[in-house]
């Protein structure tokens, strides 16, 4: 898992240091910072796979102008844009600046590896030698190849929408699954036509019934080429009528099928994030949902980042986990955002999400 991350001059963060667990939320203020967070983290997992250009960047995350993508704040000196991860012994670090041919292009001016590790020396020995370029060609590799196995390189933040999630026969851009929902159908089609996924799918099913009139899904025979649909099955429905698809299901139902898919799903990113994770949940399932997820995660080697502003979500955190985290995103004085870990919880009876609606721990508006 990728145990911290540090971002330097990205938004409205100056300097930030994020010490991970496996499964990390992050609440806060509207314009508290939390979405920037996980915008930098793309622009590092870019620079990873050496994608800085529109073109990739575009449809993962808030793009604009260079002035806007570093920090603006008065006196503000650095150029470059640092985003450094840090995964057991090893880190990966990028210092990014942009192209002033074509300023929605980025440029990656120091490639590193880890002090004192064995690539570390191979490379100062080719740089003695005189082989720097070929030596900073080695890194380079090194970087992408290890970045790639460690998870950096696929990480994507999801924003699912419900228009995406009812159409089923839009194909993601982004594969196996895209960041509003496309290309789930066609997960589903391969997750339930593999008799090697039997775990994946009895995972899927079972979670699915946190919704108390679930009883089952499956994909249609005889469906055409052009077809795209799951048949589900309501448990108060009289038995002799036919299941409905997705077009009639409720919005919770869909949204909770896409986050059990890539939790559970072989192919989809090892680390990623979700931004405002309550979108078509009620406060109690949103609870159980975040307990479903934290045990996901552990059983399909998983590690997320998740934002919220629903109170509910914190209720189903386990701070005595070191693997559950929980994060207070704020904006000081000057406006520059940091954060702050929530380590455990007052004992006083008080459930958290009652502490952050009162106040006590942080994390909403104060000019109000």
């Amino acid at each position: 898992m990728i145990n911290k991350i540090q971002i330097e001059n990205f938004k409205s963060i100056e300097n930030l240091t994020l010490e991970l667990g496996r499964v990390n939320v992050i609440i806060g203020a509207n314009g508290s910072g939390k979405t920037n967070i996980l915008e930098a983290i793309v622009m590092g997992a870019a620079a990873s796979a050496n994608k800085l250009d529109y073109e990739f960047l575009g449809n993962r995350l808030r793009f604009t102008s260079p002035e806007f993508m570093k920090n603006a704040f008065p006196n503000a000196k650095k150029n470059e844009t640092k985003i450094k991860f840090l995964h057991g012994k090893d880190d990966f670090s990028y210092s990014l600046i942009n192209d002033e041919r074509d300023y929605r292009k980025w440029i990656d001016v120091d490639v590193s590896v880890s002090k004192g590790s064995q690539i570390n020396k191979i490379i100062d020995k080719l740089f003695k030698e005189g082989y720097k370029e070929f030596g900073r060609d080695v890194v380079t590799s090194i970087m992408r190849q290890n970045a790639s196995e460690k998870g950096i390189s696929d990480f994507l933040i999801y924003t699912p929408e419900l228009s995406y999630l009812k159409k089923f026969e839009t194909q993601a851009q982004i594969t196996p699954l895209g960041v509003k929902g496309e290309g789930l159908f066609y997960m589903l089609k391969q997750i339930l036509g593999n008799k090697h996924n039997k775990k994946q799918i009895s995972d899927i099913k079972e979670y699915l019934h946190l919704l108390d009139w679930f009883e089952d899904f499956d994909i249609p025979n005889g469906l055409m080429s052009n077809e795209s649909k799951i048949a589900i099955k309501d448990r108060y429905i009289n038995p002799t009528l036919n299941y409905f698809d997705q077009k009639s299901a409720n919005e919770g139902f869909l949204y909770l099928l896409f986050y059990l898919v890539l939790f559970t799903g072989e192919n989809t990113p090892s680390f990623f994030a979700i931004d405002n994770i309550e979108t078509g949940f009620n406060p109690k399932l949103c609870t159980e949902l975040i307990k479903t997820l934290n045990n996901l995660a552990e059983k399909y080697d998983k590690q997320t980042i998740i934002t919220t502003h629903n109170p509910a979500i914190l209720d189903g955190i386990n701070l005595n986990d070191d693997n559950q985290r929980l994060f207070i995103a704020h904006r000081n004085k000057e406006g520059k955002t940091y954060v702050e870990r929530i380590k455990s919880k007052p004992k006083t009876g008080t459930k958290l999400s009652e502490l952050w609606t009162r106040g006590y721990i942080g994390g909403i508006p104060d000019n109000f």
